[in-house]
């Protein structure tokens, strides 16, 4: 499966479990939506609030794994986490209408945080073919 191939994949997979490495190093995951938001050097982008167990895991250590699944498509990607805060212009850039569920003041939500995912690695599963890519 080729670069292009996975990230078109992704964006029609909303929903997807990020992995983090916890406190006592085991690992932690919760169901995240990127809001179709994978861009074609590998990036996912996901909304969350800063004081969340997630963000202060990826603070700590950066590694973490996105795990999606679409119609007949498994996708894992693994990479490193960077975390935005105050920045209203890249929060802009990738907000969508329907993050006012979780965000009631928007991109003024206090302590907002834009999780950007930087994949360097995807396995992928479903076709003949697939299996490791490196990004």
């Amino acid at each position: 499966m080729e670069k292009k191939t996975i990230v078109e994949a992704m964006r029609d997979m909303d929903l997807c479990f990020m992995s983090t490495v916890a406190k006592d190093g085991g690992v932690s995951s919760r169901p995240m939506s990127n809001n179709s938001q994978v861009e074609w050097d590998g990036s996912n982008w996901f909304f969350s609030n800063g004081e969340t167990r997630k963000v202060q895991e990826l603070s700590e250590n950066p590694a973490t794994e996105l795990t999606c699944q679409g119609q007949d498509t498994w996708i894992v990607l693994s990479g490193e986490a960077k975390l935005h805060q105050d920045d209203k212009a890249l929060f802009k850039k990738h907000w969508t209408d329907e993050l006012d569920q979780w965000f009631e003041q928007g991109i003024d939500t206090p302590g907002l945080t834009l999780i950007e995912v930087a994949a360097s690695r995807a396995e992928c599963w479903g076709k003949p073919g697939d299996g490791v890519v490196e990004l």
